[in-house]
């Protein structure tokens, strides 16, 4: 089941729900069911060390690590 990230129409909270094929979204703090979902990002993992390290490209290096010399 996804999660999916909402905002409230009524009190313009914004909360996210573990949502299933047939699950009513209500907001959390209002009850309301007048709830739009919002775009989000998606998270994916792309490996790590065995020892529990960082990943060769969280190091530095390349662009946007400040390696490139561009910033």
């Amino acid at each position: 089941m996804p999660i999916y990230e909402y905002s409230c129409r009524e009190c313009g909270a914004a909360f996210e729900k573990l949502v299933g094929m047939s699950t009513v979204v209500a907001c959390p703090g209002c009850a309301s069911e007048r709830v739009t979902r919002r775009i989000s990002l998606v998270g994916i993992k792309i490996g790590s060390r065995a020892d529990g390290g960082p990943v060769a490209s969280q190091i530095g290096g390349g662009c946007c690590g400040g390696g490139c010399g561009c910033h």
